[in-house]
Parts: C-alpha cells; sequence; structure tokens
C-alpha cells in the first residue's frame, strides 16, 4: 500500500513520495530532501509498526544534530543567494563598461569628423549623448550643435558656415572667402558682380579662384590654420598681379609661385604680430587676443617693371605698407581713394605713369607720409586743401601734369616740406602769404604756370631756402628789397615774367647765390656795381631786358663763374680785358648791345669756351685765332658781324656772320 502527501504548504503542486527502505545519505546536500524525511513518514509501507518507529525517531535526531548545517548547502553556486548577487554585480560593471566604450568611440569619431574639426568646428564643443542603447547604434557619431559665439573686439564680422560633413568643398571655400573680403573692406561688391568666363573674369574673382583652387600653398585647405590676414595679403598681390598684367612684366620672379608672398620679386617683408583668426575661425568667440607673428608686407617695389593697367582698390589693404614705388611704368586709369587707407605709408612714389582724373582727397590722410610724388601723369583738377593736413611732409612732387585752380593756403601747415614742385601746371592766382610759413622750405618750384600779382614780401622770409623758380609766369611789379632776405638762395630765378624797376641792390648781398637769371622781363636802370662781389657766381643772365651802363668790374672777382649773359639789352662801353682771367668761362654772350672798341686779345687764353656771341655791337678787330682750334668751340657757337661788304670784325671760323644795321651805328638797337 503506498501513502501520498501532498506538500501544499511549501506552495508545490508536485507529490513527493518517501522510500521507507532508502537510508538517509548525510553526503546529500538537498535541505529539500532532507526535509522531506521528517515530514513524510506516512509514505512508508510492508514495514512494523516498530522499525518505523525507529526509523522516524533516527530520522529526527539527526535532525535535531543538523541544525546549524548552511540550508543552501549542496546547491550549485548560481543558484545560491550570494552568487546570484555577484553574478548581478558582474552584469551591472559590464554594461557600464560597454557605455563608457560607446562614449569614446563616438568622441573620436572617424575621418569624417576629423574633417569636419579642421573645418572650422569648435573642438572644445561637448556634445550631448544619448541614452545608452538597448540595441546596437545605428552609427557611433553623437549629432553635435552649433555653439553660440559672442564676438570680442577684434573678431571679423560672422560669415555663413561652411558644410563639415567632409570638409568643405571649393565652391563654399570660395564663396567664405569672397564674403570676408567684401566684410573687411579689402574688395567691394563690384568687383564680384558680373565675373564674366574665362579672360574676362574680374582680377579679383581670377584671384579668389586662384587661392582656392590653383594655389601651390593650398592656404585655404579643409584643415587649413591660416590667419585670415595672410589670406589677405596674398590675395591682394594676386589681384594686384592680373590687375597690372604681371605676366608681361620684366620681372616677375616668384609670383603665384609656392613661395611666401615675401619672397615674389618686389615685395618686402617684416616679422609683425597679427591676429591669428583663420577663415574658417571667423566669426567665432575667442578667448582672449590670439595672435601670432607673421610676415607682413612693409615694402612694394615695382618701378620700371612694365606694368599696365589700373591700380585695383584692394592695395589700400596693405596698411603696413611703408613704401609703395610703381614709378615709370603704364599705369593707368584714377589713382584709387583706398590709397587713403594705406596709414603707414611713409613713401608714396606714383611718378611717370599714365594716371588721370583728379587727386583722391583721401591722400590727405596718410598722416605718416613725408614723400609723395606724382609728377609726370595727365592728373588735372585742383589741388586737395587736405594735403595741408600732411604735416610730416618733406617733399611733394606734382609738377608736370594738369593742375588747375589757386595754390591751397593750407599749405602753409606743412612746417616740415621741404620741396615743394608743382612746375608746369595750369595753376593761376597768386602765391598765398601764408607760403611763408613753410619755414622749412629749401625748394620751390612753380615755373610755367599762369601765377600773377606781385611777388609775396612774406616768401623772401624763408631763410633756409635754396632754390627759388617762379619763371615763366605772369608776376608784376618790382623785385622788391626784401629779397635780401633769403639768406640761403643759391638759384634764383623769376625770369619771363611783367617785373619792372631795376635790380635790387640787396641782390648783391645775396653770397650763396650762384645762378642768377631775370632775363626776359623789362627791368631797366644799370647792373649793380657789386654783384660780382659774391665770389660763389656761376651763372648771370640778364638778357632781354632795357639794362643800361656799363658791364661792372666787379665780376672779375668771380672767377668761378662760367655764363655771362648780357645780350638784348643797351649796355655801353667796351668789352673788358680782365675777361680774359675768367678761366672756367664757356659762355659770354653780349650781342645786340652797344659795345665798342676792339676785341680784347686777352681772350685768347679762354680754352674752355662753348658758345661767343658778338654781334649786333660796334666791335672792330679779329676774333682771336686761338679759338678757331678750340674743339669745345669747334662743336659750339661763335657768332660776330663778319658779313658785308666791310665787315666790322674778321673772323675766320665763325659759325654765323652778321652784318651790323645801319641803324646801330647811329645809335639805334
Amino acid at each position: 500500500m503506498s501513502n501520498s502527501y501532498t506538500s501544499a504548504s511549501l506552495g508545490e503542486s508536485k507529490v513527493s513520495t518517501f522510500n521507507p527502505s532508502a537510508k538517509y545519505d548525510p553526503s546529500v546536500n538537498d535541505a529539500k530532501s532532507r526535509r522531506q524525511l521528517v515530514i513524510d513518514p506516512l509514505s512508508s509501507d510492508d514495514d512494523s509498526d516498530e522499525a518505523l518507529e525507529s526509523q522516524r525517531l533516527n530520522a529526527l535526531e539527526e535532525f535535531e544534530d543538523g541544525a546549524n548545517i548552511d540550508p543552501e548547502e549542496g546547491l550549485p553556486f548560481y543558484q545560491k543567494r550570494r552568487g546570484k548577487l555577484i553574478i548581478a554585480v558582474a552584469a551591472i560593471v559590464l554594461i557600464v563598461l560597454a557605455a563608457i566604450v560607446a562614449v569614446g568611440l563616438s568622441s573620436t569619431g572617424g575621418d569624417g569628423d576629423a574633417k569636419s574639426n579642421a573645418s572650422g568646428i569648435n573642438s572644445n564643443s561637448v556634445p550631448t549623448l544619448p541614452p545608452f542603447p538597448t540595441e546596437a547604434p545605428s552609427t557611433l557619431r553623437p549629432t553635435i550643435s552649433e555653439p553660440e559665439y559672442s564676438p570680442i573686439e577684434y573678431i571679423i564680422p560672422s560669415a555663413p558656415p561652411i558644410p563639415n560633413v567632409s570638409g568643405p568643398s571649393f565652391d563654399s571655400i570660395y564663396e567664405r572667402l569672397v564674403t570676408m573680403l567684401k566684410l573687411r573692406g579689402v574688395t567691394n561688391e563690384v568687383s564680384f558682380t558680373s565675373v564674366g568666363t574665362g579672360a574676362a573674369k574680374t582680377s579679383q574673382v581670377r584671384a579668389a579662384e586662384w587661392l582656392v583652387r590653383s594655389d601651390p600653398l593650398r592656404l585655404l585647405g579643409a584643415n587649413s590654420k591660416t590667419p585670415l590676414a595672410r589670406v589677405f595679403q596674398r590675395y591682394v598681390l594676386v589681384a594686384i598681379y592680373y590687375e597690372l598684367n604681371g605676366a608681361n612684366w620684366k620681372n616677375n620672379d616668384g609670383w603665384l609661385s609656392d613661395d611666401h608672398e615675401c619672397r615674389w620679386y618686389g615685395v618686402s617683408c617684416a616679422d609683425k604680430t597679427i591676429p591669428s583668426t583663420s577663415l574658417f575661425e571667423a566669426g567665432q568667440s575667442q578667448i582672449g587676443q590670439l595672435t601670432t607673428e607673421e610676415q607682413v608686407l612693409v615694402q612694394l617695389d615695382l618701378e620700371e617693371n612694365g606694368l599696365s593697367g589700373n591700380l585695383p582698390d584692394e592695395i589700400g589693404s596693405l596698411s603696413d605698407c611703408t613704401v609703395l614705388s610703381v614709378y615709370g611704368n603704364d599705369i593707368a586709369g584714377t589713382l584709387p581713394s583706398s590709397l587713403g587707407q594705406m596709414v603707414a605709408l611713409n613713401k608714396l612714389w606714383l611718378e611717370d605713369n599714365e594716371f588721370s582724373g583728379s587727386l583722391p582727397s583721401e591722400i590727405g590722410l596718410l598722416a605718416a607720409l613725408d614723400d609723395l610724388s606724382i609728377y609726370e601723369n595727365p592728373i588735372e583738377g585742383t589741388l586737395p586743401t587736405e594735403l595741408g593736413q600732411l604735416t610730416r611732409l618733406e617733399r611733394l612732387w606734382a609738377n608736370n601734369m594738369r593742375i588747375t585752380g589757386r595754390l591751397p593756403t593750407e599749405f602753409g601747415m606743412l612746417s616740415k616740406l621741404e620741396n615743394l614742385y608743382l612746375d608746369v601746371n595750369f595753376l593761376s592766382g597768386s602765391i598765398p602769404r601764408e607760403l611763408g610759413l613753410a619755414t622749412n622750405l629749401r625748394d620751390l618750384r612753380l615755373f610755367r604756370n599762369s601765377l600773377g600779382g606781385t611777388l609775396p614780401i612774406n616768401l623772401f622770409s624763408l631763410t633756409k631756402l635754396e632754390i627759388l623758380y617762379l619763371d615763366t609766369n605772369k608776376f608784376k611789379g618790382e623785385i622788391p628789397n626784401e629779397i635780401g632776405g633769403l639768406l640761403s638762395i643759391k638759384d634764383l630765378q623769376l625770369f619771363t615774367n611783367d617785373l619792372t624797376g631795376s635790380v635790387p641792390f640787396a641782390i648783391s648781398l645775396l653770397q650763396n647765390l650762384q645762378i642768377l637769371r631775370l632775363n626776359a622781363n623789362d627791368l631797366t636802370g644799370n647792373i649793380p656795381a657789386l654783384l660780382g662781389t659774391n665770389l660763389n657766381l656761376l651763372r648771370v643772365t640778364l638778357s632781354d631786358n632795357r639794362l643800361v651802363g656799363t658791364i661792372p668790374d666787379s665780376l672779375q672777382y668771380s672767377s668761378s663763374i662760367r655764363r655771362i649773359e648780357f645780350d638784348r639789352n643797351s649796355l655801353e662801353g667796351t668789352l673788358p680785358e680782365w675777361i680774359g682771367n675768367l678761366d672756367e668761362l664757356l659762355t659770354l654772350n653780349v650781342a645786340n648791345n652797344r659795345l665798342t672798341g676792339l676785341i680784347p686779345t686777352s681772350l685768347s687764353a679762354l680754352k674752355q669756351l662753348e658758345e661767343v656771341k658778338l654781334e649786333q655791337n660796334d666791335f672792330s678787330g679779329r676774333v682771336p685765332r686761338e679759338w678757331c682750334e678750340l674743339e669745345s668751340l669747334s662743336n659750339g657757337i661763335l657768332t660776330a658781324d663778319c658779313s658785308g661788304i666791310l665787315p666790322e670784325v674778321e673772323c675766320g671760323c665763325c659759325t654765323s656772320c652778321f652784318e651790323i644795321m645801319v641803324e646801330s651805328r647811329i645809335g639805334g638797337h
């Protein structure tokens, strides 16, 4: 008979059966089985009650003896509570490690992310990680949001960002470059409006495309960190090259090569500190003043090099340039107003080109300028009054042009001005008295204009003035005695005006005077008797006036004199013997006067003569035979009254012979 016991009290649905004949095996470590030995005594059959009771008592005794034994003894490790706890902790650690690996792979990205960072994405930006995935992620790259920028003082205005999927494309780099060129004022909108194709493209477009696509240096590559200022510098020079036909220059060594632009012909640079912001970082927020050392253009010398075309506006961006020299070329067009942005300029040499239009008033902004040379260009219009702001200007050469109008009174503020050349123009009006305030003037040339009025007395207070050319104008009135205030004057030329009166005695006191030209006026009276006491005289030209009297004997002391030109006056007397002692004499012109007597034999000692004119006087005798043997006169001029039936003068080697006019014999002229 078998008995069954349902262990419902333990929450089990299965039926356990006890075999009374089975012995208890202490090696069995199953607590549940050991419990069954106690609670299932009724499951035995066919044994005696005594044996059953004995078995029960033995089992109960053994159970009580083992009450202190671990109840989980005999179970596998992974089924024990401690094992389950360790397994759970290990699983959590593995999950955390997997998450860390996933984040690491996302932060390093791949080649595509590296290119994105090189394209201008801020590498310091921290992406927001998504929740740890329950499935394998489709990509390890998190989405990076565009950081917000806060501009600082020197940051260039922001431009549209460049796509950063796999590095910026040529088109996106080009567009960003053009945008920044416009924002910085390096170029203007017109230069990129109608770009055309091929050779019809503007020089600015060609320069930008060359930088992006053809530059061997690849300054604008995907990973470029080249400072934007350096990019602009290279762009400006390339634009100049294209605009001024660089391919046809006499010397274009290095241009458009892989050399640093500072090693191109005519370019000189110096190490300077510039902002380090690159094209791809422009507009981003920066911490502090981020700068770097770079070679910056300080001098551009392309004179007499076959340049042609127009000077581009971009040249104004060379703000560190101190010397701009392009003279002796064929550059045409108007001078760009952007020249006023070259605030570091000391020397601006533009002469001997084909510039036209008027002088831009912006030149007056060049506060550091000390030398402005623009002569021999067909520039017209008036002189900008803003030139008076150039307080450091020492030399202004604007001659041989088409300048009209009056001399600006503001020129009196040019306290450092030493040389002012405005000759061969169309200036009118009078010389402003304010010019006398330019006390540093040493060389003033205003000849061949239409200036008029009287000679300003203030002008003769310029004690440092060495050269004064006012000839070929319309000045009138007398030469004031204040002219004696020109203590340093060496060269005084007032010829071809309408000056009247006598030659002032004060001229005899100018002991530094070397050249005096007062010819072609309406001067009267005698030549100052003490004129020759100036031992430095090299030339005295008083021709074509109405001077009378004799040749002053004081000239014999001017032993270095080379030219005596007294022709076309009414001088009388004889030709002095002492003239033969002027060993340096090259020219002796006393034609068309009333001189008489024999030609002095002492003149035969003059061995350097190149020009001798004695005609239309009342000389007699013979021209020295020694003159006919002078090599200098063989290719020069020798004239006398050696023509007619009865010539007054005998001359066997004269280049021209004249016949004295009848009225001359009776005192006519």
